[in-house]
């Protein structure tokens, strides 16, 4: 995720799953449907499980070197950055990275030094304060618009990363790519995904791997997702229901989250009347019917919109003996400060009541968790995470 470049990411996000009215929003229980190529494994104690022991509550560090110039958002880092997330709690921190803008022409794809210098602190730094810590590819836009033409990009880029960190502990995690959609489809990205992971084995041979499924790595993707036999590969998805929440205001979803001033959980406590100059769709005029009439245990804007995929993700998980990951969920800062915190809070709970661990987006950028100013978590967010 990044607050500048993806736009068309979260507008079609939105359309797909989260302008949904609230029995739109409830995932069903689970069957296994995955082709019979996916098999369970048998297992609740493989490397992935032992990986995810310390993949429980962590943060993503966005919004900086998956841009390209880096900085160019304004996100700065310090090594006290993740000194501070270690006595917060977190136990561990995911780097989103754009390797790809640093890649030189094929066949050799030969990654620039320059970005190797400046994730190299991040991925020390984290190490040494005790946080497991995952890299990506984020944002590679060229494989989503054409995986055929960019999957030799794809293991280069992997292949080098791979024997760059080849002796780091084995708290480092590679995460191989960040929300796959339009062509990346899950069925493209399967075999994609077992030739990279069959790569990076050469050099890497127990190195934790994670993999997420298409449609923005949708939870309801889950159903058509195929990964090898590998017994340290750990699943990633990414939830952000109820999206009219937490991307209200937002400028890069291209109108699709206009409303202001929406309240976590509802009902607000007097109803909310959207501005008629907005032309909203039925689905969101109905969204905001259900948000002003219905109580918090059914309202659209309160746990019902996350709780049954958190359950989803158990099930999924028990059956095939694979680990899943919450990789990205958030609010941003466009919403009141305590909606925020009461929303990561509920959210937290329900992953955790399922035996899913959980990464913030984000640290300290638009969904921020930390205020640089202060050197504090924003007001409730501590007790958000981390409270009882």
């Amino acid at each position: 995720m990044n607050s500048k470049t993806l736009f068309l990411s979260l507008s079609l996000t939105a359309a797909l799953s989260c302008h949904q009215s609230r029995a739109e929003g409830v995932v069903t229980n689970f069957t296994p449907q995955n082709p019979p190529e996916m098999q369970p494994l048998g297992k609740t104690d493989s490397p992935a499980f032992q990986a995810m022991r310390h993949l429980q509550r962590g943060a993503n560090l966005g919004d900086y070197l998956e841009s390209y110039p880096v900085g160019k958002n304004k996100v700065t880092v310090s090594a006290e950055d993740f000194a501070a997330m270690r006595r917060e709690g977190f136990d561990h921190v995911r780097i989103p990275v754009g390797w790809q803008h640093y890649a030189g022409p094929g066949p050799d794809f030969m990654i620039s030094p320059e970005i190797f210098a400046k994730a190299d602190p991040l991925v020390t730094n984290s190490l040494a304060n005790g946080l497991s810590v995952i890299i990506n590819i984020h944002h590679f836009d060229e494989l989503d618009r054409d995986p055929t033409a960019t999957t030799a990009e794809f293991l280069q880029i992997w292949k080098q990363v791979a024997e760059h960190y080849k002796d780091c502990p084995g708290g480092l995690v590679f995460e191989l790519d960040n929300e796959p959609h339009q062509q990346a489809t899950t069925a493209v990205m399967n075999p994609i995904y077992a030739q990279a992971i069959s790569l990076i084995r050469e050099s890497n041979p127990r190195r934790t791997i994670m993999v997420e499924p298409g449609k923005w790595g949708g939870i309801d993707e889950l159903q058509n997702l195929i990964v090898p036999a590998d017994d340290n590969v750990v699943v990633s998805v990414h939830c952000y229901n109820p999206f009219l929440f937490t991307h209200q205001g937002a400028s890069w979803t291209h109108g699709s989250t206009p409303l202001t001033g929406l309240v976590f959980p509802g009902p607000p406590s007097k109803p909310y009347v959207p501005d008629p100059g907005l032309n909203l769709p039925k689905k969101t005029l109905q969204w905001v019917e259900e948000y002003n009439t219905l109580p918090t245990e059914k309202n659209p804007s309160g746990p019902i919109a996350f709780t049954s995929r958190m359950k989803f993700l158990h099930d999924w998980q028990a059956h095939y003996g694979r680990p899943i990951h919450l990789g990205e969920f958030g609010a941003y800062t466009k919403g009141d400060q305590q909606s925020r915190a009461n929303y990561y809070s509920a959210l937290r709970h329900a992953a955790e009541a399922q035996g899913i661990g959980w990464c913030i987006w984000d640290w300290n950028s638009g969904f921020r968790y930390w205020d640089e100013k202060t050197q504090q978590p924003l007001p409730g967010m501590r007790e958000a995470l981390f409270g009882k």
